[in-house]
């Protein structure tokens, strides 16, 4: 295996993001895997994704590690989405706005429905479309859709970046999977008012 963390990112990092990647290249370290991490920058994330993927092509790596800047995750998470032996897998986040809804979908046409965290199965499932904010896939696949389509995460008029990316990657036979053994935090941020009393309570 040669490794890509591919991370599309604005203009920041989440601390929490930044502390989980650490971890998790340490361990890539200690276990001896081939392993190089590199940041797209921009506002266009679809861009990035893509600049992201043609670099894992044009450099000799197998697989890519996909993780969004803003994700909480353990040092294991490689090891954890390879033990499934798919060769697009994703691990299970949910939105980090209410309603929180999951980023895996049952359908995205002719209508879009979500598996709900009531509903997933005990083990590796195969999904209509994940989103990929913890995604392990093998550069093949980004390949050979690039070379069909000459983009891979390019949005199209009825699909965002992701849900298009599978899209394209279904159309070629292959087919996401999650394992709902890898739990994904995503971070939120919650912004409260003076009128919010509780939080300026104080210890008597």
């Amino acid at each position: 295996m040669k490794l890509l963390i591919a991370i599309p990112a604005m203009d920041f990092m989440v601390t929490e993001f930044v502390k989980s990647l650490l971890k998790l290249t340490n361990k890539l370290k200690d276990d001896g895997i081939d392993f190089e991490t590199r940041i797209e920058a921009g506002t266009l994330v679809y861009f990035a994704r893509d600049k992201l993927a043609r670099y894992a092509m044009n450099n000799g790596f197998t697989h890519v590690l996909w993780l969004d800047s803003d994700m909480v995750f353990e040092p294991e998470i490689l090891e954890d989405l390879q033990f499934s032996g798919k060769p697009f897998v994703t691990g299970i986040a949910h939105g980090r706005r209410k309603p929180y809804m999951s980023c895996l979908f049952k359908s995205y046409t002719p209508e879009v429905v979500r598996w709900e965290l009531k509903d997933y199965p005990h083990n590796t499932f195969e999904v209509a479309a994940c989103g990929m904010a913890c995604t392990l896939i093998e550069t093949k696949i980004l390949e050979n859709v690039i070379m069909k389509y000459n983009t891979a995460f390019t949005p199209t008029e009825y699909f965002g970046e992701d849900v298009a990316f599978c899209d394209r990657a279904r159309s070629l036979g292959y087919k996401p999977h999650a394992d709902p053994g890898v739990r994904v935090g995503h971070v939120g941020h919650i912004t409260i008012y003076p009128e919010d009393s509780f939080s300026y309570e104080v210890e008597k």
